[in-house]
């Protein structure tokens, strides 16, 4: 019965290949690949610098250590589905063969980022510890052992039917602890992290003997790692399988009060629609806020003028082109069949409300241009100029997509 576990595996493995190799046409497309070789261009380019003057007084070993342990909390990934709790329950003695392969998946998969992260962190352990690298040594072995490790630990803990926070509480600790000792006392007994996991998940393991298969949480597990690839994606091209949500932000509340009577029609019926939409919902607004957030610290970590500007412009440009997704949301969903409108009324809200969040992003990013290089604060109105021009070319684009739907 192995060989049907991994066969079984094997073939959910390359339905979720396929899948993702579909989605990848779409992320991977010319504007998004030369959005991440400047990004990488500008994070090794203001690194560099940041090396030659490290900051005193500031505990890097505990942040590193705190970072990859975080990184090294592997999600489980067993690809089941919804049916499976019906369809597979004969099968059940045999999922712990199917296990080993999932368990191997999930590591995998994953274990590509958490070497980058090392590597990234491997110039500043190198430089502030008089240019010696041996002790880096055990800490990379540690960051190859402990996620796998946890992975094990993990699914003998949610078979034991134990609270899912408290295994993210444990593996937290014991995994800072091991990366801190090794960087920055430098000893050998950093090892004893993973004595600990070891004995944790063979205790388990010998309680586990009599328990049965997880299937309600590990399906909802799968479940939910697999929406959030969903919302992922949905960020460069419409995904059929995403389940929208909504979100209460009363903080928002401010900006969606009932228009009045004289705004209360067909002409401001989709500006009032996409900012509701976009302030309750939960994927874009998440999206666009954690971009915002990155390009704020990239701006303020740079002190290249030029540079930062290439950034903030880049920024601005990705972040209003990831919302094309946000309008087919609402001009083909539910409204424009409640209240008909003609196809100029849905471009001109959207156009109208794409303005505002240009005007909004652009300020913030002038302001901390501004607080960066008040000397060059005039540049920082190529923002604006950048925003109105992707604005301008992505309406184009839809004008011209809704001709041919009526032709």
């Amino acid at each position: 019965m192995n060989e049907n576990a991994k066969q079984l595996f094997s073939k959910r493995k390359q339905e979720i290949n396929k899948e993702k190799s579909y989605y990848n046409k779409f992320i991977f497309n010319g504007h998004f690949s030369v959005f991440l070789v400047i990004m990488l261009g500008a994070f090794i380019l203001g690194y560099g610098d940041w090396l030659k003057a490290i900051p005193k007084g500031i505990n890097y070993s505990l942040i590193a250590s705190i970072v990859l342990a975080i990184t090294s909390m592997f999600p489980i990934r067993t690809l089941l589905k919804d049916a499976d709790r019906l369809f597979l329950l004969p099968f059940e003695k045999h999922m712990t063969d199917y296990m080993k392969h999932s368990l191997l998946y999930s590591y995998f998969s994953r274990i590509g980022f958490q070497i980058l992260v090392v590597i990234v962190l491997f110039p500043l352990f190198y430089v502030i510890n008089n240019k010696t690298y041996d002790f880096y040594i055990l800490f990379a072995i540690l960051s190859l052992l402990f996620p796998y490790l946890g992975l094990l630990l993990k699914w003998q803990w949610y078979k034991y039917q134990l609270e899912g926070w408290s295994i993210y509480v444990l593996l937290f600790i014991i995994f800072t602890s091991g990366y801190y000792v090794a960087l920055a006392p430098k000893q050998i007994s950093s090892v004893t992290s993973i004595l600990i996991l070891v004995g944790l998940f063979l205790l388990l393991r010998n309680q586990n003997k009599a328990q049965l298969f997880p299937w309600e949480r590990m399906i909802k597990s799968e479940q939910q790692h697999h929406m959030n690839y969903y919302k992922f994606v949905n960020m460069f091209t419409d995904v059929k399988h995403l389940k929208e949500t909504a979100v209460r932000r009363s903080y928002l509340d401010s900006f969606l009060a009932t228009p009045k009577h004289k705004r209360f029609n067909k002409d401001y019926m989709y500006l009032y629609l996409f900012i509701r939409s976009f302030a309750r919902g939960k994927d874009a607004f998440n999206i666009i806020l954690r971009l915002v957030i990155i390009a704020l610290v990239l701006m303020l970590w740079l002190q290249h003028p030029i540079i930062t500007l290439i950034i903030g412009s880049l920024f601005m440009y990705i972040t209003l082109l990831q919302m094309a997704q946000f309008y087919t949301q609402q001009a083909y969903g539910l409204w424009p069949q409640v209240w008909p409108v003609t196809d100029s009324k849905v471009i001109k809200g959207y156009e109208q409300f794409l303005n505002r969040l240009m005007l909004s992003i652009g300020i913030l990013f002038i302001i901390a241009y501004t607080i960066v290089f008040p000397q060059y604060c005039y540049f920082s109105v190529l923002f604006l100029l950048v925003g109105w021009l992707t604005i301008r070319n992505v309406i184009k684009k839809l004008k011209y997509q809704e001709t041919l739907l009526r032709d």
